[in-house]
């Protein structure tokens, strides 16, 4: 099998042909017009073929030569178009960042953090998904997003997971309810209460189910909802109690719209991550996003193996 063309000594001839100089391509390729030279004349000897003659009035194509120029300028229009689509696509990437999170993180925790992250970096887009934690996991892995910060579930192998916050799991209740009057309460004691639970998928739904499952029987659901401000309604209506993420429900603690009621078994504690996808190629928007929310964790480099 002989020897592939080198595209070195081609971009060589191309440059001296259309410059009609040896020295003018020199200082294109930023090497010496020697290396030009014998670029072009290894070119030749590996082919067999004359390319190119000196002439007083400069280089001069031979048959061949003019057949190879015009390929050559083809070939190499080519590659400027490639060149430039890919610093076009680059720049575009550089300025969307893709995040999926669910309803509470986004507006109780995310909130601050793209609110700063705005003010560093104002070029970029920011796009937020929202959904539940499976979904958002789902997100990632068939490239919908570029991360997400979701409530710990249990993760595809294809996912880097990084810790990055945690919220307590707590009960609440109306004002005026019966366990309002007592200083905590057994999980036990929920048996035969009417629970009002998040969406299958969700962090918090999974952790309530290992709660429950601990204590040897299933809650018994009567709602299941992933729309948190409803259940705080039908909650403080006195129409069932809920388990939710503290973030979610502190300022209905505060305003004593809802009541916290101890458990004896807690705390119950809700691990929050940042996922991305193994083998992703980051953006700089991701890295720069990631080094922003993360900035105890080692440097993240633009690379496909985060």
């Amino acid at each position: 099998m002989g020897t592939d063309l080198n595209l070195n000594q081609f971009r060589a001839f191309y440059l001296a042909a259309s410059c009609g100089s040896i020295s003018l391509a020199a200082e294109k390729l930023f090497i010496s017009q020697p290396a030009v030279s014998m670029q072009i004349k290894a070119m030749e000897e590996q082919y067999g073929v004359r390319l190119l003659v000196r002439k007083k009035r400069g280089l001069e194509l031979t048959e061949t030569g003019k057949k190879v120029y015009t390929i050559a300028g083809r070939i190499f229009e080519l590659v400027a178009e490639v060149d430039n689509l890919l610093k076009r696509d680059a720049k575009t990437s550089l300025s969307i960042l893709k995040i999926g999170s669910t309803k509470t993180l986004v507006r109780y925790l995310m909130s601050r953090y793209i609110s700063k992250f705005r003010e560093a970096y104002p070029t970029v887009q920011i796009q937020i998904d929202e959904g539940s934690s499976e979904e958002m996991i789902r997100s990632v892995l068939e490239d919908r997003n570029d991360l997400a910060i979701v409530g710990r579930l249990r993760y595809d192998e294809k996912l880097k997971v990084i810790p990055f916050s945690r919220d307590e799991i707590i009960l609440v209740t109306a004002p005026g309810h019966p366990f309002c009057s007592r200083s905590a309460i057994s999980i036990q004691d929920l048996r035969h209460e009417n629970l009002i639970l998040r969406e299958k998928g969700s962090g918090t739904r999974r952790l309530v189910e290992e709660i429950f499952e601990a204590q040897g029987f299933a809650p018994s659901a009567f709602i299941e909802t992933g729309n948190v401000d409803f259940i705080k309604e039908l909650v403080e209506m006195g129409k069932g109690m809920a388990m939710l993420a503290r973030m979610g429900v502190e300022p209905d603690l505060q305003e004593g719209r809802l009541v916290a009621i101890p458990l004896l078994e807690g705390p119950f504690i809700l691990g929050i991550d940042v996922i991305v996808k193994k083998q992703r190629m980051l953006s700089k928007a991701d890295t720069a996003f990631l080094e922003f929310l993360l900035p105890a964790q080692p440097p993240l480099e633009q690379s496909p193996v985060l």
